[in-house]
């Protein structure tokens, strides 16, 4: 048997959709660890915690979003290997915290579950499949079932090392298709209208977390003419990133492409963080806990990391004085934010610049795509 499954049509099942709330409320509770300030600043540590607890979520749903992309059927064993993984998604949730050593066990035994099932998974594609498919999920299979026997080996180690031995294993997982990009992944490209939908909707359901944001705010204070703008310039921006996100993802999915996707999958590491930067950009507005400096840097961080994933995600493919000319847009941009985001003197001066700033960048880019239409036309 060789069920080849990206060449068919595929579409996003309410299963998917299901597997990816689960996830989304985990990732919500992760930027929430940036919640947590000590006289007006996050500190450097809590910003690390965030960044290590992020990246083993986004890595384990990409894992199996990606087999499935590939060499999802839809059967019986996919189902239950859906709801086993949704399972040990809980048990991540659950072990959250700032407090990070204190819940390390059960975060890694949840982590780890999701990429055994995954490479197993893998491995069950290998032993039926012959060809291109059964190279790739073997390479695939082994790579994750290495990375993951790394990641659960740190249970044997005592101290802060054993955080070294899950990283290891989870960046080693991380690199590999990286590096077998060419060689191996090439051979059996992705379905790329189906991966943009699905990291399409993980990115919707996380801008309804923004939306969550504003209206938890309105709740928690007095109504006032600086609730009512914070409320109205966070909307706005949330409106800013989806029109420009969505905006991009209809125009690249129109393309052909035939590629592994890993312009998609490791772009979309930067937006899902830069996302969960906003929405405590959104917070720290509403509550006042944050220095204006440190509301600034907060602010400039979530916009930088939101441009640059763009870039990485939707020019590929493209031309080489295209990719030249949207770099440049995007570098005016950055630099613009890096100069007015951290001097400007108050937090709505802030929020209202950031708005400003992303209401301009999906501006010029629609501008940009609305005359390469007209010029092919």
């Amino acid at each position: 048997m060789t069920p080849i499954s990206h060449i068919a049509h595929k579409k996003v099942t309410w299963l998917e959709l299901f597997y990816d709330l689960i996830y989304v409320a985990a990732i919500s509770i992760t930027a929430h660890v940036l919640v947590h300030s000590h006289h007006g600043a996050i500190q450097a540590g809590t910003v690390i915690k965030y960044f290590l607890i992020f990246v083993p979520l986004w890595w384990a749903w990409t894992g199996f979003t990606v087999y499935v992309n590939r060499f999802g059927k839809d059967d019986t064993v996919q189902r239950v290997a859906y709801f086993l993984q949704m399972a040990f998604v809980i048990v991540m949730a659950a072990s959250i915290n700032e407090d990070f050593d204190a819940y390390y066990l059960a975060f890694m035994l949840g982590y780890v579950g999701i990429r055994l099932s995954t490479a197993l998974m893998y491995i069950r594609t290998w032993l039926e499949n012959d060809g291109e498919p059964r190279r790739i999920a073997r390479y695939l299979g082994l790579t994750f079932l290495g990375g993951a026997l790394v990641s659960f080996s740190s249970v044997l180690i005592p101290g802060d090392a054993k955080f070294f031995v899950l990283y290891l294993g989870i960046f080693a997982d991380i690199l590999l298709p990286l590096l077998a990009r060419k060689k191996v992944l090439s051979h059996l490209p992705v379905h790329h209208p189906h991966l943009l939908e699905r990291y399409g909707l993980a990115t919707i359901i996380l801008l309804g977390e923004l939306i969550l944001v504003i209206v938890n705010g309105l709740r928690e204070g007095h109504v006032g003419v600086e609730y009512m703008i914070a409320a109205v310039l966070g909307f706005a921006t949330t409106v800013s990133i989806w029109w420009h996100y969505f905006e991009s993802s209809e125009h690249i999915a129109e393309e052909d492409r035939k590629s592994s996707g890993q312009s998609i999958i490791y772009g979309h590491l930067l937006t899902f963080l830069s996302l969960g930067l906003i929405a405590n950009v959104l917070h720290y507005d509403f509550h006042q806990e944050l220095t204006v400096r440190n509301f600034g840097w907060l602010a400039l961080s979530g916009f930088t990391l939101y441009v640059i994933s763009t870039a990485v995600i939707f020019l590929p493919g493209k031309s080489r004085l295209h990719i030249r000319q949207t770099l440049i847009r995007t570098a005016v941009f950055i630099a613009v934010a890096a100069i007015a985001l951290p001097l400007l003197p108050s937090t709505t001066a802030i929020y209202a610049a950031l708005f400003l700033l992303f209401a301009g960048f999906a501006l010029a880019e629609g501008i940009v795509r609305n005359r390469g239409k007209r010029s092919v036309a």
